[in-house]
């Protein structure tokens, strides 16, 4: 019988252990797929990759890029921005930055969809535009001498006599709507089975379907120590979390992104973040409800669970007392205002902590308030716009001191967290904090001789 040498059958060995090895890591790689790309008011999953979605999970072509909060894709060596990704109808509003300013100062270059992923909307079509002669618009250089191909809406009619410039550039502000060919229904089975949904090239779908691996602790390390940016906020961490972070932050304080500003839900309440910097440990917030507003629709209080991450020193609660039965003859404290929300009812707002010893002299109204008003909804706010109320009671200082908003102090167990070169985090195995260190998790700093096992349930318990 033949026998392959030594050498050969050695070779045969590495060879097959390095193909079990990059199968493994690429399978491993596809089980965080879970986490999903998330820019300003931009999130997507499959078939995209980007931030925190590994390239496996996605199409080569499609992988995203966040640079100051504007989600852009680089297509035939041409940068795209991403100014909307519709799920539901698989498709994508691109918009080419070159061409978001005047069009005639701009610098055109050709690039082409690959057709065999991307398909124009049939609301949309391709135009040729120009040459548009100086003597007909001398303030345009002479770039605007050559004819270029832009994509427009169908709606667009550029064989007018004289070619509407400001209807031209409005239009590629708003940028085209093309299709993107990727078999979902392949993906669809893929996530039925309880399985990821990643590509490979190799597949005759270009779908590779993985097990979801549960993450260690280095990957939730690695993860939590980056921060992220949503709306006009950037660097953001704990206690704040998008979809895809879940591990690093409190689930009272998950964001939505939109294009212009932050907010977390708390009791059905909308809160805005004004203010985050980790480096001079700054958090200031205010009511969504109430910027630009004293008086909005059926406003309810929201408590703040301060476990999490507690009020600064100079945030007190603003209570108002909203569609009152009775009218106050005369000011009867510095600390009692009135507003008018309508015309036949009065309102009125007490600027201290109700439980304050500021407040006894008018302990008795405060308590009438309850009965004869309407509603009575409590606001943090910060002492110093408060104090500037209380001097000078005008709607305008009123209104100001909502939307300046109120101040929190920083998780203490987070603080000494980070100081220890650890991540700050939350498990949902025992609801708490946790601390995500080099290869382990702790309840609260990374140190060697207090270190708990790995991650698993076993691996949160307290000291």
């Amino acid at each position: 019988m033949y026998r392959l040498p030594t050498s050969c059958m050695i070779l045969f060995f590495i060879f097959y252990r390095f193909h079990q090895i990059l199968c493994a890591s690429s399978e491993k790689e596809i089980g965080r797929c879970d986490a999903l790309f998330q820019c300003g008011d931009v999130t997507a999953g499959f078939p995209f990759s980007g931030r925190n979605r590994p390239e496996v999970c996605g199409h080569p072509l499609l992988r995203l890029h966040c640079i100051n909060n504007i989600t852009s894709l680089i297509i035939s060596n041409q940068e795209f921005y991403v100014l909307k990704i519709n799920k539901t109808s698989n498709t994508l509003t691109l918009a080419r930055p070159d061409l978001l300013g005047s069009f005639c100062s701009s610098t055109f270059t050709k690039a082409t969809l690959p057709t065999e992923i991307f398909e124009l909307s049939p609301t949309y079509k391709s135009v040729n535009i120009g040459p548009i002669s100086i003597s007909e618009k001398p303030e345009y250089n002479n770039t605007c001498r050559e004819s270029f191909t832009v994509n427009l809406p169908t709606s667009f009619l550029p064989e007018e006599k004289e070619l509407n410039m400001t209807h031209l550039e409005s239009a590629l502000r708003e940028g085209f709507e093309v299709k993107v060919n990727i078999d979902e229904n392949a993906c669809q089975e893929c996530l039925s089975s309880h399985a990821l949904c990643g590509f490979d090239q190799t597949f005759p779908s270009g779908v590779k379907c993985a097990p979801l691996y549960p993450p260690d602790a280095d990957d939730i390390r690695r993860r939590c120590s980056a921060s992220f940016s949503c709306g006009d906020q950037k660097d953001l961490m704990y206690p704040f979390w998008i979809p895809g972070r879940e591990d690093c932050g409190h689930p009272d304080f998950k964001l939505e992104c939109n294009a212009s500003f932050a907010e977390l839900t708390i009791f059905s309440v909308k809160f805005r973040i004004l203010e985050m910097d980790y480096s001079s440990r700054v958090i200031r917030l205010s009511r969504s409800d109430y910027i630009g507003n004293i008086c909005p629709l059926n406003p309810v209080s929201a408590p703040f669970d301060e476990n999490v991450i507690p009020f600064s020193p100079d945030t007190e609660m603003l209570t108002i007392y909203y569609d009152c039965r009775t009218e106050l003859s005369q000011s009867v404290s510095t600390y009692v205002g009135e507003i008018s929300c309508h015309d036949d009812v009065r309102s009125y707002y007490v600027t201290r902590n109700l439980s304050s010893p500021l407040l006894s002299g008018v302990r008795g109204l405060i308590n009438d308030f309850k009965g004869i008003c309407r509603r009575n909804v409590s606001i943090p706010a910060s002492r110093p716009a408060l104090d500037t109320l209380e001097r000078t009671p005008t709607p305008d200082n009123l209104k100001k001191a909502l939307e300046e908003g109120f101040d929190l102090a920083f998780n203490e167990d987070c603080s000494l967290c980070m100081v220890s070169w650890g991540a700050c985090g939350y498990t949902q195995i025992s609801s708490r904090f946790v601390c995500y260190c080099d290869g382990w998790v702790h309840t609260n700093i990374c140190d060697h001789l207090f270190w708990e096992p790995p991650l698993s349930k076993n691996s949160v318990n307290s000291n």
